[in-house]
C-alpha cells in the first residue's frame, strides 16, 4: 500500500530509478530538484515549503513539492511518477496531499507544465489554464480545505471546484 512521506533528507539510494527514468523521458526537473537539493540551493525547507514522496515498501513510486512563490502563492514543483504506477491514482493522491499541505500557507497554487498529458492532469486535478503570468501554465484557488487521512495513508483535501469531480 503506497504511503506519501516529507522528505526531510535527499533520498539518493530510493530516487536513482526515478531519477534514471524521468532522464530517459526526457525531464531533467527531477535531476534539477536533486542538484539544487544537494547544493542547498532549494531544499524545501522554508515555510510553508515540503517536498513529499511516495513509496511502496521500499520503492519510490513519486516525488512531488511545493515551494513559496510570492505572499499568498505556492508553486507545484518537481512532480514526477514513475511511467509504470502512472494511471493507478498516485499522481492525483500526491497533488491532492501537496495541496492540503499548501492550503495551510497559501491561497493560490501554481505551476508549469509543457505536455499535453500533464496538462490534461493538472486540468483533472483541479488547476485551470492561465496565461497571466509566462512562467506560470496552470493556476488553482484554494479555500479552507477540510484535510481528512484515508485508509491509504493519503490526504485529501476538499476544494469548491473540484468537489463535483472529486468529493472528499
Amino acid at each position: 500500500m503506497p504511503s506519501i512521506v516529507q522528505i526531510r533528507e535527499w533520498p539518493a539510494a530510493a530516487i536513482q530509478e526515478l531519477l534514471a527514468e524521468s532522464e530517459q523521458e526526457g525531464f531533467r526537473f527531477v535531476t534539477r530538484a536533486k542538484e539544487e537539493w544537494l547544493s542547498g540551493a532549494n531544499t524545501f525547507s522554508k515555510e510553508g515549503e515540503a517536498l513529499f514522496a511516495v513509496f511502496e515498501e521500499r520503492r519510490l513510486l513519486a516525488i512531488g513539492g511545493i515551494n513559496h512563490e510570492c505572499p499568498g502563492h505556492g508553486r507545484l514543483r518537481r512532480c514526477y511518477v514513475c511511467h509504470d504506477e502512472r494511471r493507478r491514482g498516485i499522481g492525483r493522491q500526491l497533488v491532492l496531499h501537496v495541496l492540503a499541505f499548501a492550503s495551510r500557507y497559501y491561497s493560490r497554487v501554481g505551476l508549469r507544465c509543457d505536455t499535453d498529458a500533464a496538462d490534461r492532469f493538472y486540468r483533472a486535478v483541479g488547476f485551470s489554464r492561465t496565461n497571466s503570468d509566462p512562467g506560470v501554465t496552470h493556476v488553482i484557488e484554494l479555500n479552507a480545505g477540510v484535510r481528512t487521512a484515508t485508509s491509504e495513508n493519503f490526504w485529501t483535501i476538499s476544494l469548491s471546484h473540484v468537489a463535483a469531480s472529486h468529493p472528499s
